[in-house]
């Protein structure tokens, strides 16, 4: 989701890129996520799905015009009884004044999952949906429903059956800072957030903090990196700057070594040092894995349609190339992975 400074885009939307991208690469990692949900999703929930087969759900059930799946982050998780599977949705909600899109993207979302599962013949999932709302106010009022968009009967009641899907909803200004849960990187990415949604650019570092605690220093200098990145381009689209000085004060309390004070500050901030040798260490991953998929299929059925190597070769998902390779394996004709995947 790349953000380009010279589009027309309002300072709204392009705060909105700039924190879906961040929420995605944080939340996005799974140890995060299981920490996120161990602390602060419904305990119900919790208590009946196995916490160690949690995985990113298969991006080919949101279908072809699943735009949801670039922001929101989705996982399976598998019932402890072993009996189906629940499906854990982020969505996140930036600078929203109202909730009333919600329900029937929700619809939308859970649907698309229910008619891949329906085809393949397994089970259906039930979702749990968890809206990230980054409102400056917390939510207050009942949270809408499908009902409220339909029409009503002459008694003001919906009209006919209406499926309701429930959902909680996270704001996070109304979080206490000081009483953030969950690990390191689970706390500072949620902090780090808080500070930027309330504006308090000159605070930020103190979200920082719990980096403190990380062991592994490549992973330490990496999530400082990805945070610096974040806070450097939602304050430019602000028009303010990253404060240098007062950001390196506060590393020397996260780093013991300077040397990786200093690779992170070069003589000018460059977010792409770490992060930009990771992503490019990753894209390579990814078009080996492509090139590999394009093997197998050329292996089954002997020639591949342009259009599917094209699409194959532009793919960057490396979840969604993973179970475009099962398919691979599994599906009879070319035809029939082509449908599969769109």
């Amino acid at each position: 989701m790349g953000t380009n400074m010279g589009t027309k885009e309002t300072k709204s939307q392009l705060l909105g890129n700039i924190y879906d991208t961040f929420v995605k690469r944080m939340f996005g990692r799974i140890l995060v996520f299981i920490d996120f949900l161990l602390h602060y999703a419904d305990k119900r929930f919790v208590d009946e799905i196995d916490i160690d087969k949690i995985a990113p759900a298969p991006t080919h059930y949101m279908g072809g015009e699943g735009d949801e799946r670039i922001a929101d982050l989705i996982f399976q998780c598998p019932l402890k009884d072993g009996n189906g599977s629940l499906m854990a949705v982020i969505v996140f909600e930036h600078q929203s004044t109202s909730l009333k899109k919600i329900p029937l993207k929700l619809h939308k979302i859970i649907s698309a999952f229910w008619t891949a599962e329906a085809k393949e013949g397994k089970n259906l999932s039930t979702p749990y949906f968890i809206v990230l709302r980054t409102g400056k106010k917390p939510y207050r009022g009942q949270y809408p429903k499908m009902s409220d968009l339909l029409p009503k009967g002459r008694d003001g009641k919906p009209l006919g059956h209406v499926p309701e899907i429930w959902y909680d909803v996270f704001d996070l200004p109304a979080w206490n800072f000081g009483e953030l849960m969950g690990g390191p990187i689970l706390r500072a990415a949620l902090g780090i957030l808080k500070k930027m949604i309330e504006e308090a650019g000159e605070d930020f570092p103190e979200a920082l903090r719990p980096l403190l605690e990380l062991s592994d220093k490549d992973q330490k200098v990496e999530v400082t990196q990805e945070i610096l990145d974040f806070v450097d381009k939602a304050l430019r689209v602000r028009h303010r700057r990253l404060d240098k000085a007062g950001v390196s004060e506060v590393l020397k309390t996260v780093f013991e070594d300077q040397k990786m004070i200093k690779s992170i500050f070069d003589e000018e901030f460059d977010a792409g040092v770490a992060v930009g040798e990771a992503r490019g260490k990753a894209i390579g991953e990814v078009r080996g894995e492509a090139k590999m998929l394009l093997k197998i299929l050329r292996a089954r059925f002997h020639q591949v349609p342009k259009n599917v190597e094209k699409l194959v070769q532009s793919m960057t998902d490396a979840v969604a190339l993973d179970s475009w390779a099962q398919h691979a394996a599994t599906c009879q004709s070319m035809a029939e992975f082509t449908k599969a995947i769109r």
